[in-house]
């Protein structure tokens, strides 16, 4: 068995197929734009001798696509043994490998195509992956689709939809303007616990305002919204840290802990904002891009990110002290996003979103491609994004869902976002 790249210039083998990838996905490829998103970046290729469920010994290779790829000179030569050969063809993302190191299914492009033994020559054969097939798999080992001789006609252009979408409006003092963009949201690996991510999705975000920080102490107190229920039990656990005031304090420029999701949402109302979605918290948190934080996928240090930092001291970043900081203490926990510095997204306190924790089953959970999805469905499972300062470093990552376990946390706070006008 034998496979080869076959880009620039083409493999000179005889008594070989040269299977050719044509797709209009967005890769990794030359000439791209600013503007211009990548979402897939590795392909897949396998051969399963007689149909056999596993591929044979040593036919399988995956290719890294990068900047240097060329669009239509994505081919493999493989050598054929019989009739009954047939190619799994799969373009998927790197980040998208479930725990086994196999692309997941739902965010993948893939098709089963049978391999024609050639004769004594190099014989083209064509294969299509589109955005249109995404997660939904071409033919099957039992019955694969056939490929073409020729290429397809017209040829297949660019995904329209994988462009950085601009913001057209001025954010007021305080906001930023997110632009709009396709990312992957969720998590292959699919680690257990109910605050495990979601399988991976392709979400669609449009561009919105962005508070830059958490809400402060001051802030909150003088909305007069504060309720009586938050100053009520301090002996309890989850409100020992509680940097709710109703008088000023040291802690008026902390993040406002211990807030009820409902006076938060009308907080937000009465200046004309909302709670963010989940998907608008994980998509600015991902740093736009679908990264595990906001400064890309490599673990955070101490310095990073206000985490670590229990009040039973037994988390590695206690040296620097227990509860919340004051917005923007933290190193690396932060997007530049217009000039404007959000922070916060991943440690600090963690932040009230709009909806409730919905199952995987739920249609705006569900792999597949959604655009600025919201979870209108009622679980009675408040939900909370980003980690708090209690956290250890896996709680920091973007595709991490929380269940709020109580009404009132002093590890909580939340942020507000604002439609474009």
């Amino acid at each position: 068995m034998l496979l080869t790249l076959g880009c620039e210039p083409e493999p000179v083998l005889r008594a070989q197929l040269l299977l050719h990838v044509e797709t209009d996905a967005p890769i990794p490829e030359r000439g791209l734009a600013p503007e211009d998103l990548t979402l897939f970046d590795r392909l897949r290729v396998s051969v399963h001798r007689g149909r056999e469920v596993l591929p044979c010994a040593g036919c399988t290779r995956d290719f890294v696509l990068d900047a240097d790829t060329e669009r239509g000179a994505l081919s493999i030569g493989v050598a054929v043994a019989s009739e009954n050969d047939v190619a799994h063809v799969e373009l998927y993302a790197a980040r998208n490998l479930d725990r086994h190191g196999n692309p997941d299914v739902g965010s993948s492009l893939a098709a089963w195509v049978r391999l024609p033994k050639p004769d004594d020559e190099v014989r083209p054969l064509h294969v299509t992956l589109t955005m249109a097939a995404l997660g939904l798999p071409r033919g099957a080992l039992e019955s694969p689709i056939e490929g073409s001789p020729a290429a397809p006609s017209p040829a297949l252009v660019r995904w329209p939809e994988a462009k950085r979408t601009p913001c057209t409006a001025t954010p007021p003092q305080g906001e930023a303007c997110v632009p709009g963009g396709v990312v992957w949201m969720g998590d292959a690996v699919r680690r257990p616990g109910p605050a495990g991510g979601l399988r991976p999705r392709l979400v669609k975000m449009s561009p919105f305002f962005l508070d830059a920080r958490e809400v402060t102490v001051r802030e909150l107190r003088e909305s007069g919204l504060a309720t009586a229920e938050m100053l009520a039990r301090p002996d309890r656990e989850e409100r020992q840290l509680c940097t709710y005031s109703p008088s000023p304090s040291a802690a008026d420029d902390l993040p406002v802990t211990c807030v009820p999701r409902d006076v938060t949402a009308d907080y937000c109302a009465a200046r004309g904002k909302d709670l963010p979605t989940e998907a608008q918290h994980e998509y600015v948190h991902g740093g736009m891009r679908g990264s595990l934080y906001p400064w890309g996928d490599d673990d955070p240090s101490c310095a990073d990110a206000v985490f670590g930092r229990d009040r039973a001291r037994q988390l590695d970043c206690n040296e620097s002290g227990v509860g919340p900081r004051v917005g923007g203490y933290a190193a690396r926990d932060a997007v530049e996003i217009g000039g404007v510095t959000v922070v916060d997204l991943a440690g600090n306190v963690s932040e009230w979103v709009r909806e409730d924790i919905l199952s995987e089953d739920a249609e705006c959970n569900r792999p597949g491609y959604h655009v600025d999805p919201i979870c209108s469905g009622i679980s009675g499972i408040a939900q909370t994004r980003g980690g708090s300062f209690e956290e250890v470093p896996l709680g920091l990552r973007s595709e991490i869902r929380y269940p709020a376990s109580v009404p009132i946390d002093d590890r909580v706070g939340f942020r507000c976002v604002r439609r474009l006008p």
